[in-house]
């Protein structure tokens, strides 16, 4: 457990995990705001099955044949789309960024990153602290 600091607001991190966790079907999430040793900021790895991805984006259905690339870059794309809606859960003081930067094809998944940050920071601290994490994690 974690609180972060936003505004002249605490939250506590698992709080907000378990609203995530509530309002989508992931695979998994796990809280890794602790990690990031920063009091100002919520971390979040999403981790989505990719066979729920190729639904969603329903392929059978295009009509299209995709090379095995194009599949992997659709269903990143994909993951992106889901884990931007975690926006509607997180308080209203963070400004926030997603990024799938993993498909493991053995485990047939497809892992991101979600961190929100107190907006008084800003979009380019956000991208350095989201940077920092990815070259973190796994």
């Amino acid at each position: 457990m974690s609180y972060v600091i936003a505004g002249d607001q605490f939250v506590n991190s698992e709080d907000v995990l378990k609203d995530i966790m509530n309002a989508f079907d992931f695979k998994e999430v796990k809280d890794i705001t602790k990690a990031s040793k920063r009091d100002d900021a919520l971390v979040y790895q999403i981790i989505q099955e990719a066979v729920a991805l190729k639904e969603q984006m329903e392929l059978e259905s295009i009509g299209e044949t995709l090379t095995k690339e194009e599949v992997i870059n659709e269903l990143m794309a994909t993951a992106d789309e889901n884990i931007v809606f975690i926006e509607d859960v997180i308080p209203e003081s963070f400004i926030s960024y997603g990024y799938s930067y993993c498909y493991d094809e053995d485990a047939e998944e497809i892992k991101s990153v979600f961190v929100a940050i107190d907006e008084a920071v800003g979009e380019k601290k956000l991208k350095d602290v989201v940077n920092r994490v990815l070259n973190s994690i796994d």
